[in-house]
This record gives C-alpha cells, sequence and structure tokens, in this order.
C-alpha cells in the first residue's frame, strides 16, 4: 500500500506541476486572443463611424448621375471601309438606322424605372398584328412597327410619345455600344468553339486528333467540374460589343459608319447606345437631335481623324512661299 501510495502522490505530483506550468502559458495565449479580439472590435468600430460619417455626408451632398440618353435600333447593312489623315483604310460596319420613333414612356412613379420604349420599321402588313399591340400603338398615335426595345434613361433626358430619333442622335467620332444577336454556328467542337489545340497530329495518335482528350474526373474528385469547356452550340447569343468608334454619318439615309465587331449577320437588327467606358468630350444632343433643324445641315459628319473622300490627299504648297523659306535658310 506503501508503494502503491507514493506513486500516485509523485503522479498526483507531476501532473500538477504540468498544469501549473502549462497553465500560464495558456493564460498568456489567451491574453494574447483578448487583446487581438479588442483591437479587432475597436477597428470595426472605427470603420463603422467613418462608414456613418461618409453616408451622412453622402446624404447632404447627393451625387448626381451622368445624363443617359436613349437608344436606337439600327438595320446591319454590311461592311465597307473609310480612311484616316494617314492614308490607313479602316474597315467599318454600315448601320442604318431607320423609323425609330418613341411608342411608350416608363416612369419611376408608375413603373419603378425611367425609360423609353422605342419602335422601329414601320410594319408593312398591320393587319397581322394583334388588337392588344394594335391598341398600344393606337394610344401612341405612332404607325405599327416590327421591333420593340427599351432602353434605360434618366429624367432629364426623356421624350414625348411620338418622338422620331435619327443617327444624328449621334456625333461622328464618339463611341457607342452595339448590342446584338451573334451568328450561329451550330455543334461545333472544342477547337474551334474554345480555341483548344486538340491532340498530337502524329505518334500513334488515331482518329482523336481533334477531340479535347481528359477532362479531369480521375479517382479524384470522381466527376466532371461544372462549367467544364466542352463541344457544343455555338453563337447564337446575346452578344454586347463596347466602345466601337463612329468614322462617318450619313445623315439623309441615317446610316452609322462603326468601326469594329458588330454581332450579328446582314439584314440583322442590332441595338446601338452611348458607349458606357468611354464617353465622347462632346456629346451629342440632349436629350435628342431635332427633327426641325434651326440651320442647314451637312449631308454627311466625319470623324476628326477621317479623312473626307471629297478631300485633297495631296496639297502642294505654294511656290513663292517655298523660295521665301529657302531665301531665309541660305
Amino acid at each position: 500500500m506503501a508503494c502503491v501510495v507514493n506513486v500516485c502522490t509523485h503522479s498526483i505530483r507531476t501532473a500538477w506541476r504540468k498544469d501549473f506550468c502549462y497553465g500560464h502559458q495558456w493564460v498568456a495565449r489567451i491574453g494574447a486572443v483578448h487583446s487581438r479580439q479588442s483591437a479587432t472590435a475597436a477597428a470595426a468600430k472605427a470603420v463603422r463611424e467613418t462608414r456613418s460619417t461618409v453616408s451622412a455626408v453622402k446624404s447632404e451632398n447627393p451625387k448626381q448621375d451622368p445624363s443617359r440618353r436613349t437608344g436606337v435600333l439600327a438595320l446591319k447593312l454590311g461592311m465597307t471601309q473609310v480612311w484616316n489623315n494617314e492614308g490607313n483604310s479602316i474597315a467599318v460596319t454600315l448601320l442604318q438606322v431607320v423609323e425609330n420613333e418613341v411608342v411608350k414612356v416608363r416612369s419611376k412613379e408608375k413603373d419603378g424605372y425611367t425609360a423609353l420604349q422605342i419602335g422601329a420599321f414601320n410594319h408593312p402588313k398591320a393587319h397581322k398584328i394583334s388588337k392588344a399591340v394594335l391598341g398600344q400603338f393606337e394610344k401612341a398615335g405612332v404607325v405599327p412597327k416590327r421591333k420593340l426595345a427599351e432602353f434605360r434613361i434618366t429624367e432629364d433626358t426623356a421624350l414625348p410619345v411620338g418622338t422620331k430619333v435619327t443617327a444624328s442622335h449621334f456625333v461622328a467620332g464618339q463611341y457607342v455600344d452595339v448590342c446584338g444577336t451573334s451568328i450561329g454556328k451550330g455543334f461545333q467542337g472544342v477547337m474551334k468553339r474554345h480555341g483548344m489545340k486538340g491532340q498530337p497530329a502524329s505518334h500513334g495518335t488515331t482518329l482523336t486528333h481533334r477531340k479535347m482528350g481528359g477532362t479531369g474526373g480521375a479517382q479524384d474528385p470522381g466527376r466532371v467540374w461544372p462549367g467544364k469547356r466542352m463541344a457544343g452550340r455555338m453563337g447564337g447569343v446575346r452578344v454586347t460589343t463596347q466602345s466601337l468608334k463612329i468614322w462617318r454619318i450619313n445623315h439623309r439615309f441615317g446610316v452609322l459608319y462603326v468601326n469594329g465587331a458588330v454581332p450579328g449577320h446582314k439584314n440583322s437588327v442590332v441595338r446601338v447606345t452611348d458607349a458606357k467606358r468611354r464617353p465622347h468630350e462632346c456629346p451629342g444632343p440632349v436629350p435628342t437631335a431635332s427633327s426641325v433643324p434651326e440651320g442647314p445641315v451637312a449631308e454627311e459628319t466625319y470623324a476628326p481623324e477621317a479623312h473626307p473622300p471629297h478631300a485633297p490627299m495631296v496639297v502642294f504648297a505654294d511656290k513663292s512661299a517655298s523660295k521665301k523659306n529657302a531665301g531665309k535658310k541660305k
């Protein structure tokens, strides 16, 4: 019994010593954690106070959003080229703004947002339109249209119903965003759809030259991750190309000469709006160009970097001026 008691006493003493030694370490660690927590709470409190101050300043001085004008519906005609002042050719796409009119005005009080409903392309067979849609056009006093689209605007750029929007709505040299449906390519493989390189052309490859290879689903994770790029239908989706430059505008026929990748095939309808990322130094007329201009309007306008076709390509210097300059050099 004595041996047992001694052994128990020794083990108890040893355990007590360990608890006592480690206890001081844990106290220090817990104190450090508490100090970090208090510092974090103080920092969070300071952030909350700063945010409240900023929100109070914003409420006193509300930021005014820039004016957002309406867009237009245009018909994609095809491609041509223009020249810049350096003599380089620029590939452009022709977009024709045809018979755009305001059909309906969405107000924030009634609809919860501000927008304009634009109709384009007069319908050749109005008797085929449903009575509900036909009644909407009769109420607006507008000729029935084949295409309708809504454009979000700000309150200062609203237009009354029946207002015509032409190509003069834009300015030559500004940038626009073009939205349309891309050309459908059908079911395509991974090399054309995603630009994959495929399999080796030789060294034992048989009938798998254009295959995608492994999909990454081995024992771990044992499945194919969602969103894996594979073969499938290509094209035929809504695409928006941003910041396309207008090089030339034909106001007589309502044609915009736009440089860039305009989505869609020929004779497709696209949406053209002011560029969000590249605002123009001299923005277009707000809210839109007047249908009855005050003075004479040029039939065509060009961007500052564009070279008009009727302008001379070579300018000869005056002989007298050249002789005077030569005399000064001597």
